[in-house]
């Protein structure tokens, strides 16, 4: 995430400020080290990405979930300007000092929201659609960032997230808005409304299908986290039934489909073959992940205690790269440990204490354990 730029490129000056036409865009691909950028004509945004028209003439299209910040090319502010207050949001994301954190959040919220108010020879920053919708984006993530380290500032702030994703809803920044939103709502502890914004999600106008997809998953995981588990099967079946039947999603609808099932105590009769099957064929680890844990459950609820604690084992050494089925896994281990045939209280409490550590933070299991004695 580390970015100083010290050279200034190819700008004008206008009126005493340093002024430029050009976008750019910063982003980082799934799986790369290294953050890219690209500098052009923004053409168009939507809730799937930004497309960026080079210099050269190609089209160069930027997915959501890579974009790390965008430098609108303006008549109002100079680029040192604009990148200022996101070079102080960069710092604070890589700061780990709660003290030195919240300051820095400090200066890059001012920095934005004074941006936000700017203006040059009558034109203003805030009049200027997409830039003013990129800065109450930033606006609204660092108050997200600032309820993380203030809980008394989470209401307001989901107040605040609410009100961006009815003012701004066609622009990329929707996407990361309403994740934000969900997660405070389930530090909240209130996992029904972030049900509730990843449906929104998923109905947002113009979303790619796998966006789509991932969102109505994700609003199914929540019910199923809010025991809602009838609602939650209703809505995984109306997913499975629009998938292809080729689609690599569906494993992952048929595994949340069984963990529903399991919960709700009803025929489990076949679920351990199927969810077996799914293992045995299954090559994306955070379906493994999900799969083991899954039939974890279902061990317990046959009262088959040792092999359950084998499958939460598998997702604790093998396939831990899930933040959320690891927490699950560690928590159900901290459990199993202590039990026979293992009475090994040193070893629950080994499994309890990772599972309380900073690398769990926000999961819901890891709430579950902090809640108990």
């Amino acid at each position: 995430m580390k970015r100083f730029v010290l050279t200034l490129g190819l700008a004008a000056f206008v009126g005493g400020g340093l002024l430029w036409a050009e976008d750019t865009v910063y982003f980082q691909e799934q799986g790369q080290k290294k953050q890219q950028s690209v500098t052009g004509t923004i053409e168009n945004e939507s809730p799937n990405g930004i497309q960026l028209k080079t210099k050269g003439g190609a089209v160069k299209d930027i997915s959501t979930s890579s974009i790390v910040q965008v430098e609108y090319g303006n008549e109002v502010v100079s680029k040192i300007q604009f990148r200022a207050p996101d070079n102080q949001l960069i710092r604070a994301l890589e700061e780990t000092r709660p003290d030195k954190k919240a300051d820095l959040l400090r200066q890059a919220l001012g920095g934005f929201e004074a941006l936000d108010r700017m203006e040059q020879g009558g034109t203003k920053l805030s009049g200027l659609a997409p830039i003013h919708r990129y800065l109450q984006y930033r606006i609204v993530q660092i108050k997200a960032l600032q309820a993380r380290l203030d809980v008394g500032q989470r209401d307001a702030t989901i107040a605040a997230l609410v009100e961006y994703k009815n003012s701004f809803g066609d622009g990329w920044e929707i996407v990361p808005a309403l994740q934000l939103l969900a997660s405070l709502q389930v530090d909240k502890g209130d996992n029904e409304a972030a049900s509730q914004t990843y449906a929104a999600l998923g109905s947002v106008a113009g979303l790619a299908p796998e966006l789509k997809l991932q969102s109505q998953l994700q609003s199914a995981r929540f019910l199923m986290r809010a025991d809602k588990f009838a609602d939650a099967e209703r809505k995984l079946s109306q997913v499975e039934s629009a998938l292809p039947r080729d689609d690599p999603q569906r494993a992952f609808v048929n595994v949340f489909l069984m963990q529903s099932r399991i919960a709700q105590k009803g025929n489990l009769d076949g679920i351990d073959k199927r969810l077996t099957e799914i293992v045995r064929a299954g090559k994306d680890e955070h379906l493994l992940a999900l799969a083991h844990n899954v039939l974890g459950d279902y061990r317990r609820a046959k009262n088959e205690s040792e092999s359950a604690f084998w499958e939460y084992c598998k997702v604790d050494m093998l396939y831990n790269r899930d933040r959320e089925e690891h927490a699950k896994a560690l928590y159900y281990l901290s459990k199993l440990f202590a039990q026979a045939p293992h009475n090994n209280a040193d070893r629950a409490e080994a499994c309890r204490k990772r599972l309380l550590s900073s690398t769990f933070d926000g999961t819901l299991y890891q709430r579950l354990a902090a809640t108990e004695k």
